[in-house]
């Protein structure tokens, strides 16, 4: 399998875990599970913009957002980084941008694309751990989970 290949698939995963999640948020909203959710995707949306020269200006990194707006931004993010992914044809390349504070970096896309689905795992888990504290199962999320599954 390609790096390609391999970065589409486990963003497909990463688009499942975010959807099984929003929708124990949508029966459950705890909502200290919905701000780790809330922020995970609102940071995948930073990233996308950052790595296609998207404004990131006003985004908000730390939204409060209930389910709905969870579910409204999945649908975006997903959508967008679909199209990014079926727009390129290596990994190769480097991402100029600007982080929140206003500092100047250059990330290999590589990196950028590891590190939205490994954030967006790490904020993923401490919402589970939201819910159980709230009485609440969370969901299996793990990619070996999604991949007997499909």
């Amino acid at each position: 399998m390609t790096p390609l290949a391999a970065a589409r698939r486990q963003f497909q995963h990463h688009a499942w875990a975010g959807r099984t999640l929003v929708g124990v948020l949508e029966e459950h909203p705890v909502p200290d599970a919905l701000r780790p959710a809330a922020h995970a995707l609102a940071a995948d949306r930073v990233w996308h913009r950052r790595l296609t020269g998207g404004p990131t200006d006003g985004l908000e990194i730390w939204p409060a957002l209930d389910a709905g707006g969870c579910r409204a931004l999945l649908n975006e993010t997903t959508a967008d980084w679909r199209a990014f992914l079926a727009s390129v044809d290596d990994l190769g390349g480097t991402a100029v941008y600007r982080t929140t504070r206003g500092d100047a970096f250059e990330s290999p896309v590589a990196d950028v694309l590891d590190h939205v689905r490994l954030h967006g795992a790490h904020h993923r888990g401490q919402a589970c751990v939201a819910l159980r504290a709230a009485g609440v199962a969370p969901p299996a999320l793990d990619l070996i989970v999604w991949s007997r599954t499909r």
